[in-house]
């Protein structure tokens, strides 16, 4: 059997390093199992592995601080860390991104979440050129072979007709939407001074920034507020959420219950910088992203996609990336209908949105 890779497995519980070495093995992974910090830097010294796994729940120090320190002790590898917590809080999650992990896997998870999440890391992390870069002579005698997924991303003809599929319908929406649009201009001016539309850098395609379009929500000092608000964010930053936040205008708190703040993203559906259907773009540049989710990237970002159907707003960035890549992993035609189906359901309920 062809090995796919080196993976360290950093856990003192005797029955689950047993099951999650007997999964990968039977992959094709070579495993090598430690119970502590120490012994996985010596590991990391001597073998050099591709991927790590470590346990929040393992000896002399919490799992937080294990990723921390092998961070640190890898600053030039910089190697993908998976950390395996019990329990899926939002504080947990702060704490695994700040200590550097590149990824959380709640246990209990299945043996096919834990292959895909080991499958996604591995191939950013190898087709990184920073990555590549970095990894040592010595880790090119075990070549990663990872599988080829049947993606939307790499079906050419898949990607030429939803370009033609997004622009037309943007077309024929246009003029419907148009005396919409005209009285919330109208009830925009009426409600508060500033702007009626607001433009936003975004991050989209391939890390290239462009402008979305949006009706404008909140105050027009929203931006220097942000700062006096910080502290009730309920997101993982750089995400930025607050449930009736105060900077929030009487007509914006509709337009963001009915989704309606959106509809002049149509435009950006017809110059191409958006689609209909894929990962929302993000505020922050493709910087701030962990390698790994990176991949949301390799697509048009949409105007809706999973995580608007599966929670929206409350869906923190983490697993929003996760939902992401899982969209551009099983993209279709199929899938897109299945989800702006979806989306009209969720604004109408108007769930996970303020």
């Amino acid at each position: 059997m062809i090995k796919k890779g080196r993976i360290l497995i950093v856990i003192a519980d005797t029955s689950q390093q047993e099951w999650i070495e007997k999964t990968v093995n039977a992959e094709g992974y070579t495993t090598r199992s430690v119970s502590n910090a120490s012994e996985a830097l010596e590991v990391i010294s001597e073998w050099v592995p591709n991927i790590i796994l470590i346990d929040v729940d393992i000896p002399e120090m919490d799992g937080f601080k294990t990723v921390s320190t092998i961070r640190h002790f890898d600053r030039f590898l910089y190697l993908p860390i998976l950390l395996m917590p019990s329990r899926a809080t939002m504080e947990d999650k702060r704490k695994g991104v700040e200590a550097g992990a590149d990824d959380i896997v709640i246990k209990p998870f299945s043996q096919e979440e834990l292959l895909l999440r080991i499958s996604i890391h591995l191939r950013r992390y190898r087709h990184s050129s920073d990555a590549e870069r970095y990894i040592p002579k010595r880790t090119i005698k075990v070549p990663i072979m990872l599988p080829h997924y049947k993606s939307g991303i790499f079906r050419r003809w898949f990607q030429i007709t939803k370009r033609v599929f997004d622009f037309f319908f943007a077309l024929v929406q246009l003029p419907f939407a148009l005396p919409v649009m005209i009285g919330i201009v109208i009830a925009i001016r009426i409600d508060s001074p500033g702007p009626v539309m607001f433009f936003q850098e975004r991050t989209g395609l391939n890390g290239k920034r462009f402008k979305m379009l949006k009706f404008r929500t909140m105050l027009e000092n929203a931006d220097e507020l942000k700062l006096k608000y910080e502290h009730l964010n309920e997101l993982t930053w750089p995400d930025f959420k607050i449930t009736n936040d105060p900077r929030m205008t009487k007509v914006g708190r509709m337009l963001r219950k009915t989704s309606l703040d959106e509809l002049p993203q149509l435009i950006n559906i017809l110059i191409g910088d958006m689609s209909f259907v894929g990962p929302r773009p993000t505020s922050f540049k493709a910087e701030t992203y962990k390698l790994w989710q990176t991949e949301r990237l390799e697509v048009r970002p949409g105007l809706t996609g999973l995580w608007q159907v599966s929670g929206r707003s409350d869906v923190d960035f983490i697993e929003r990336a996760e939902m992401d890549i899982d969209y551009i992993e099983r993209q279709s035609w199929r899938l897109d209908l299945k989800v702006m189906w979806q989306t009209l359901s969720a604004v109408f309920h108007g769930k996970g949105a303020y």
